[in-house]
């Protein structure tokens, strides 16, 4: 990890959602406004040695988190971010030793309007989709609600 903004968050993840260093959730890349974030198979599947839905879930739940710290950070701006609503779709079943979860790509103006709801209001929201994929296509998607407030 060369950005320490990005160990910052691995830390914050590790200190503030202790449930992600059992589930081995690790900080991975940021890029292009784009979160990535692996988490192995072994500690996260379940009796049909595929990953376990709620893993599942929680990674996608934490990659749409960790985005939206990332964009207040590169912003320099602060606030209490929670989900407020997720949507996931599993397609297939995730069988990989390990897997990397995505954030895709935000509309410019998506992002413009959070921005400026959260510098006039104080608070804001912002919609999120996450995808857990590899070369054949998507295991999950998900789309995901966040709120922040100062």
């Amino acid at each position: 990890m060369e950005n320490p903004t990005l160990e910052v968050l691995q830390q914050t993840l590790h200190r503030e959602m202790p449930i992600t260093v059992p589930m081995g959730i690790e900080v991975v890349s940021w890029e292009n406004e784009q979160l990535t974030v692996r988490m192995p198979l072994e500690p996260n599947r379940n009796l049909h040695y595929s990953a376990f839905a709620g893993s599942l879930n929680a990674l996608c739940t934490i990659v749409g988190w960790g985005t939206v710290y990332m964009l207040l950070e590169r912003e320099s701006l602060a606030g209490n971010v929670v989900i407020r609503r997720g949507k996931i779709r599993y397609l297939r079943p995730v069988r990989a030793p390990e897997f990397l979860a995505v954030g895709l790509p935000i509309d410019p103006s998506e992002s413009d309007y959070f921005f400026e709801l959260l510098r006039s209001k104080g608070k804001s929201k912002i919609d999120l989709d996450v995808e857990i994929a590899d070369e054949q296509g998507p295991y999950v998607r998900f789309q995901g609600s966040y709120v922040v407030q100062d």
